[in-house]
């Protein structure tokens, strides 16, 4: 099948991996897909992955402040820590008792090249913590085809200023590179003290909380024969953003979090014959994240650093009659090792304790997959065993069908099941409500869709149901351990249940020189196990993108992003919530060529300068501009 065409480098029917692990167009993609490409991040002046993701199909994010701040994402009405987040193919999560939420806020928005997004139930083919979907970021790797230097400079509002390098270098049969970055920003007040002005035990000091991030990502790819190459990756990053505390003891206190990550992978892969490729991987991810109060290390908050390993053998083979095969076989090892003050409160005064927890368990999984293109009809099928940590066991499924009516529509259909296992902080953090008791969550969907695919427009319309139980929350019963219990710490527990369903839609056109995106989501997330409103999840959210060419050297762009009213947790009440409005926003950019090897962009973020809120009482940047700059040399 033939890729769609493209304008100025947006292709309408991309070749995508997140869907199957295996390369396949997105038009062949059974479960609902997006692409997010090289030339959608750099259309505008984005400060992070909140703001590329936000208004896509059945996704939600929030974020605590600016850019640089805790970000969490919502997909089909999951938790947070329910969507899988890969870098290059690597897990990356915390393992706190919060949950395995995977801190978007630490991978900086220079070293993303392409985001594939999944939604829905994909433990079968990849692993625990699935349930709500898939978010695979690529940063830069090496390429033959793109040998060059590449260095762009931003400048913009907030005293906001980026440098970035990327090097793509062939040497021998071997290809190179390199990417450095520097993000700073004076930022701006991550919390408004008037909102909560006269609420006991809330203090907002009002000053301007920036960040700055430093990251550096090296890829090698080595040819050691026709049938054999062996490729490297790693990326380390290391930001400082200054955020407001509500709970402080005073409002003149300054706060900060102090994160490092990194992500190192190395595969080996080998054609057996012309029809079986199989590879060999093997990586691991570090989070590093420590809560700085007046630039001095808080001692109460303390430290928390999680790391993953994972080892992983993949086979893809070609068949007869358009028919491919998968199967492979994954083990991880996830790593908590916290430190922190707590309290004796059964004395007085209290009585320090110091905390820690290092902790780690283990799961294994074997999986196999078939998929198969006959004629009109295409289906697959995915299937995997999980041994989870405690003796637990799991397994999972896809099914998904499609059928072509005519070259221009098409039909789909999937089912799904999906598994997470309990974090280790879930199961070891008593101070947190750790239960080793704990079982996996679960959660099953499906979804019916629609295609329509020519040379010049793609859209698809998808009604989904998914159902979550099993979810892990906080229970009224004292921990297992006596004196946490005594402390009156409530431990975690199987107690919650919720369901979604809603429609997406998601649309590309191109004609002339202009460029359309539409995507929209209805949807209805219930909490089945109380009466409290779900937080953070709107009814109603999208976001609509056009793009004009004037000439081959000059665009404009602009963009609406627009969600209904959403309830979000109100700050000052660990039960109460409170109803945030809902809002749009526009932003516009353009970009020019000076010369073949020379781009100047200008962006408008907020351009009507509206005052929104996705959690109460968090700002958000108002009228901000960015003008940048990029040299390419080839």
């Amino acid at each position: 099948m033939a890729i769609a065409g493209s304008v100025q480098g947006q292709e309408l029917n991309p070749v995508i991996v997140v869907s199957n692990r295996v390369n396949e167009q997105l038009s062949d993609a059974l479960p609902s897909v997006t692409v997010i490409q090289k030339s959608d991040i750099e259309k505008f002046r984005y400060a992070d992955l909140y703001e590329l993701l936000s208004g896509q199909p059945g996704m939600q994010l929030t974020r605590s402040g600016g850019a640089g701040n805790q970000t969490s994402v919502f997909m089909r009405g999951a938790n947070s820590s329910q969507t899988l987040v890969l870098v290059d193919g690597i897990a990356f999560a915390s393992q706190g008792a919060i949950g395995a939420i995977s801190p978007l806020e630490a991978i900086p928005l220079a070293q993303v090249e392409r985001v594939e997004i999944l939604r829905g139930n994909a433990s079968a083919a990849y692993g625990p913590g699935a349930a709500g979907g898939v978010i695979q970021i690529f940063t830069q790797s090496p390429s033959v085809s793109t040998e060059g230097v590449d260095v762009k400079a931003d400048i913009g509002s907030m005293n906001s200023r980026s440098l970035q390098t990327s090097i793509r270098k062939n040497v021998g049969d071997g290809q190179l590179s390199l990417t450095v970055s520097d993000d700073r920003s004076e930022g701006m007040s991550t919390m408004t003290p008037a909102r909560y002005a006269g609420v006991q035990g809330v203090n907002i000091n009002p000053d301007l909380n920036g960040f700055d991030s430093q990251s550096l990502n090296l890829g090698w790819r080595q040819n050691l024969s026709a049938d054999t190459n062996l490729a490297l990756s790693y990326l380390t990053t290391s930001t400082l953003a200054s955020y407001d505390n509500p709970y402080a003891n005073s409002s003149t206190e300054r706060w900060a979090t102090k994160s490092t990550m990194e992500l190192a992978g190395l595969q080996l892969s080998h054609y057996f014959t012309g029809t079986w490729k199989s590879s060999l991987t093997f990586g691991q991810s570090i989070s590093k994240l420590s809560t700085l109060t007046n630039d001095v290390l808080n001692a109460d908050y303390g430290t928390t650093n999680s790391r993953q390993q994972e080892t992983k053998w993949d086979n893809v083979v070609e068949m007869a009659n358009d028919a491919q095969l998968t199967f492979g076989y994954g083990k991880q090892l996830a790593e908590l090792d916290a430190g922190r003050t707590s309290y004796d409160y059964n004395v007085s005064p209290p009585t320090p304790i110091d905390v820690r927890v290092n902790k780690s368990v283990q799961q294994e999984r074997i999986f196999g997959g078939l998929n198969q293109h006959t004629g009109k009809l295409s289906w697959r099928v995915n299937l995997s065993h999980e041994a989870l940590p405690g003796s637990q066991s799991g397994d999972t499924y896809l099914l998904g069908a499609g059928y072509a009516l005519n070259e221009n529509y098409k039909v789909t259909w999937t089912r799904s099941t999906a598994i997470q296992s309990p974090t280790v902080g879930q199961l070891y953090d008593f101070a947190y409500g750790g239960n080793e008791s704990l079982k996996p969550e679960h959660s099953s969907s499906t979804e019916v869709g629609l295609q329509f695919r020519d040379d010049n427009s793609f859209w698809r319309l998808v009604a989904f149901e998914v159902q979550y139980q099993d979810m892990i929350a906080a229970s009224s019963n004292p921990v297992a351990d006596p004196f946490w219990a005594s402390q009156y710490v409530t431990q975690l527990e199987n107690l919650s249940n919720a369901q979604n369903k809603g429609l997406e839609f998601a649309y590309a056109r191109k004609w002339a020189g202009w460029g359309v995106q539409l995507a929209y989501t209805a949807q209805t997330p219930e909490n089945l196990s109380s009466s409290r409103p779900i937080q953070n999840r709107a009814n109603r959210f999208g976001s609509f993108t056009v793009s004009h060419f004037l000439n081959e050297r000059t665009s404009l762009n602009a963009k609406v992003l627009a969600t209904s009213e959403q309830w979000t947790s109100m700050i000052g009440s660990f039960s109460a919530s409170a109803l945030v409005p809902g809002y749009a926003i526009l932003n516009v950019s353009a970009d020019h060529k000076i010369r073949p090897d020379l781009k100047l962009n200008f962006s408008v973020l907020n351009a009507l300068d509206a005052s929104y809120y996705h959690l109460d009482g968090y700002n958000n940047p108002g009228r901000t501009y960015f003008m940048g700059l990029k040299y390419a040399y080839r």
